[in-house]
């Protein structure tokens, strides 16, 4: 019988597990753990059935499902170091699922990624392969060196909205043009997360931030960028899609886009981004099942998710 396993000091508290299981096997404990946050239990294991929904919606890896005698494992692509972001920040599934694909495709050691400034800033100390840091909104300018110099390697940015679209907006648009063989892994969650919840380039019309807070006003700020069909503008063959993370059958897509985006780069093909919608509930002011709904309902019907540009169909 399949069983949920639950490194309790590893959870934040965020009940996305509980909310993402259909079968109603996880509830919340009465205790807390050494962090301070209460943390979910297997309160019905009898009614497992394995689907790993759990598993795949957890932001810090504290969930591993046992099944025939066996341990699903947490992925050699990230290190031992617990995450530092907010709890139900998605960041966490993201770079799992990034850590997973290096390590599926066997490229994990010859892979460089470029960290941002913003909310990732420190993935340096989460991925299991080798990091350079950039300056804001330079990372895709840095990730282009690498690659150029050598060739050999697999080279991905990782970068938030306001790194990526908003300071880092030029170096989007010419990496992207110039078609420069590296991976983009773009976060839209809508908002500055790390430096107070400003406004940002992707932030929704009438979305409140801490710098509009009567919500964006696109009279005065413009409409929000959709920078995926903004690249599908240009002439150069590209791999661009979107995809989230704000439930289980979303995850399995965005990973499947993920690695694809990466053996596009391995067969040294094309450009290749991939926008990650995610969510922000501290920032947001949500709890974070609230936040994955909030995504669904507002952002993913302005931000429609799917494969916009492949090789394949470019111009």
């Amino acid at each position: 019988m399949p069983t949920p396993i639950i490194t309790k000091d590893l959870c934040k508290g965020c009940e996305l597990c509980v909310h993402a299981c259909p079968e109603g096997v996880l509830e919340m404990s009465t205790e807390i753990n050494a962090k301070g946050y209460f943390f979910p239990v297997a309160a019905h294991p009898e009614k497992c059935t394995g689907c790993r929904y759990c598993l795949l919606v957890c932001p810090d890896t504290a969930i591993q499902i046992e099944a025939k005698g066996k341990v699903t494992v947490r992925t050699e692509g990230l290190t031992d170091k617990q995450f530092h972001y907010c709890p139900g920040c998605t960041h966490g599934v993201i770079h799992r699922l990034v850590a997973e694909c290096l390590e599926e495709l066997g490229i994990r050691e010859r892979t460089v990624g470029v960290a941002p400034v913003g909310c990732s800033v420190l993935a340096y100390d989460y991925f299991n392969c080798d990091m350079h840091e950039a300056s804001h909104g330079r990372a895709m300018a840095v990730a282009t060196g690498i690659k150029r110099g050598r060739k050999d390697l697999v080279v991905f940015s990782y970068q938030g909205d306001g790194d990526l679209a908003s300071i880092g907006m030029a170096e989007t648009v010419h990496t992207a043009n110039r078609g420069e063989k590296i991976t983009v892994i773009f976060v839209n969650n809508a908002i500055y997360g790390m430096t107070g919840g400003q406004m940002a380039p992707t932030t929704l019309a009438g979305q409140v931030a801490s710098t509009c807070p009567l919500g964006r006003d696109v009279n005065h700020a413009g409409w929000p960028i959709r920078v995926v069909e903004l690249l599908q503008s240009l002439r150069t063959p590209a791999y661009l899609a979107r995809v989230s993370v704000h439930d289980p059958k979303s995850i399995l897509a965005a990973k499947r886009a993920i690695r694809k985006a990466f053996k596009y780069q391995i067969d040294g093909v094309c450009f290749s981004f991939v926008e990650v919608v995610s969510t922000c509930p501290t920032g947001w002011g949500m709890q974070p099942h609230e936040s994955c709904n909030w995504l669904e309902e507002n952002m993913i019907p302005y931000y429609p998710l799917g494969e916009v540009k492949t090789p394949e169909t470019a111009a």
